[in-house]
């Protein structure tokens, strides 16, 4: 074997190392949509993967801090890199307000929108948990 063959195959050897590396820390990402069993009255893994919506005070523009945290009763969801919230949406009677997209262990489940609320009557949030699935929850405005 030449040297030049000998850098080919070494190349080759190296990017499939990399691919295969790459693949193998891709993370489980759950798509699922889930529903409570019982709205009224969530199970404490319930209570950990569904947002909590809160609004906060309105600014002279006329925009109100919308915040949303993953998680009720005391139970926050955690954020380790096998198990977090990879994203945070709102929507306003039906129309995306925004997304935040979260990166395990140094994010939590929270983000926050300002938002115009004239004539708003349901904000819906949607979280993401990359291990449970997608948990929604609404406020009526």
């Amino acid at each position: 074997m030449n040297r030049r063959e000998a850098i080919k195959l070494s190349t080759i050897a190296a990017l499939g190392v990399a691919v295969t590396a790459s693949a193998k820390e891709a993370p489980y990402m759950n798509r699922m949509e889930m529903t409570p069993k019982d709205p009224k009255k969530l199970a404490p893994g319930e209570l950990k993967h569904t947002p909590q919506i809160t609004l906060g005070t309105k600014d002279s523009k006329g925009y109100t801090l919308v915040e949303i945290t993953v998680g009720q009763g005391g139970i926050i969801h955690p954020s380790t890199p096998a198990h977090w919230i990879d994203f945070i949406s709102l929507s306003a009677d039906g129309k995306k307000v925004g997304t935040s997209t979260l990166e395990a262990e140094i994010s939590r489940g929270t983000a926050s929108f300002s938002v115009k609320l004239d004539g708003v009557k349901t904000l819906s949030a949607k979280a993401g948990c990359n291990l449970h699935g997608i948990w929604s929850s609404s406020l009526k405005v």
